[in-house]
This record gives C-alpha cells, structure tokens and sequence, in this order.
C-alpha cells in the first residue's frame, strides 16, 4: 500500500479528484437525507503520515471515503431461531462471512428495525471492532442479514475490494489495536475508528493493486 506493488499511470485520474467527488456524493446524500452530517475531521499533518506515497495519492481517513460507517445493535434482541440471520465478529474468518458460526436470528420486523441502523448490503466491508480485532470481509451476497456491536459496516466510495486489503494490512491493524480499548475484551469506538488513515491511491490503480494482490494469492 506503498505504491510500489504496481506501476502508476500518469493518465490516471488523481486520488484529489476522487475525493472531491466523494465529498460532492455525500453532500448529495445529506441534502437528500440518507446519511446525516457529521463533523469534519482534522487533516492528516506530515507527522501522522507513516511513509510516503506517490504524488497522485492522498492520505485521508477511513471516515473520508466512506458514506457511512456504523457498528450492530448493542442491545441484540431475543434469538427468534427464524428470520434474518444476526451475525458476529466470530462470522468473519479469512476474508469471508461464514454464516454456518452462529444460530442466532431475528423477526422480520425486528429485522426491519436493525436494518435502519446496519442496512448491510452487497459491495460493504465488515470489520471485527471487538473482541477479535481487525478481521474484515467483503460482503459478496444479497442475502439479507444484520450484526452485533462486535462488527462494523463500512459503505464507501472506494473500491470495496482495495478497502478489504486496506483494512487487513500490517499499518491499519497497528492502528486499530493502538485505539483499541478495555480490559477483558478489547474494541474500538467508532469515533475512533473514522480517524484512521490510509493511502488513497487512483480509482483505476485500486483496480491494479486488488488484481496483482489476487493473482499473488492465487500462485
């Protein structure tokens, strides 16, 4: 995530421009009501950036370029054993929901009232917030379901797939367990969670990098 795994392309259209297109998408969002305004948050200095990156990147948090990050109920409500499948961080394993982990499940209509919270749907990322930290999975299914406070849900404007590689890696996971507090079982608040920084590289060099990490993993 250094810029070094591909090559860049100077016809690419900068990391700059995409994020002014994020910000007008989310102003349009806000106008319409389907997300709520939020608080800016403070830019990236020099000191915070952890190594360079090439000149047609930017350095942004993950709250950025994401239209809305939210976490699963914190209440979790009776298990009705039918229904819309309420999942955990222990649903996430290696890159994948695994929905064969947990049996807990709720009402239709207590669904309807999860889903406004978590609205998780095909093309968001999961990531584990409690207890096992810093698992995340690209959800591939249009299979409806909802979580616990153990997961977050990350819907971006970014390359789902990049974000997913973002997510695992060495310099995000530092981050996240640098933030993360309690005593018995760890987590990480989303307030904190949305400060987190990542290299934002090129929408057509996010489509590189996951194909030469892909072809990587497959060899």
């Amino acid at each position: 995530m250094r810029g070094k795994l591909v090559e860049q392309d100077p016809h690419d259209e900068p990391a700059s421009v995409l994020l002014e297109k994020i910000k007008a998408e989310k102003r349009k969002m806000i106008k319409e009501k389907e997300i709520k305004k939020s608080k800016p948050l403070p830019p990236i200095t020099d000191e915070e950036k952890p190594f360079d990156i090439p000149d047609s990147w930017e350095w942004v948090r993950l709250g950025n370029i994401a239209k809305r990050i939210t976490d699963g109920t914190h209440n979790p409500p009776p298990n009705s054993h039918e229904g819309k499948q309420v999942i955990s961080a222990i649903n996430i394993k290696k890159g994948k929901i695994d929905f064969s982990l947990s049996n807990r499940f709720v009402s239709e209509d207590q669904f309807l009232k999860e889903d406004k919270r978590t609205n998780i749907r095909k093309g968001d990322v999961l990531l584990t917030i409690v207890g096992s930290l810093g698992n995340a999975a690209v959800v591939d299914t249009d299979k409806l379901f909802t979580a616990q406070r153990s997961v977050a849900v990350i819907s971006s404007n970014i390359l789902s797939k990049f974000l997913y590689y973002v997510l695992i890696s060495a310099m995000f996971k530092t981050q996240i367990f640098a933030n993360a507090k309690g005593t018995t079982q760890k987590g990480i608040y989303l307030s904190k969670l949305i400060n987190l920084k990542l290299p934002l590289p090129p929408l057509a060099e996010q489509n590189r990098i996951v194909d030469k990490i892909d072809n990587l993993f497959i060899y």
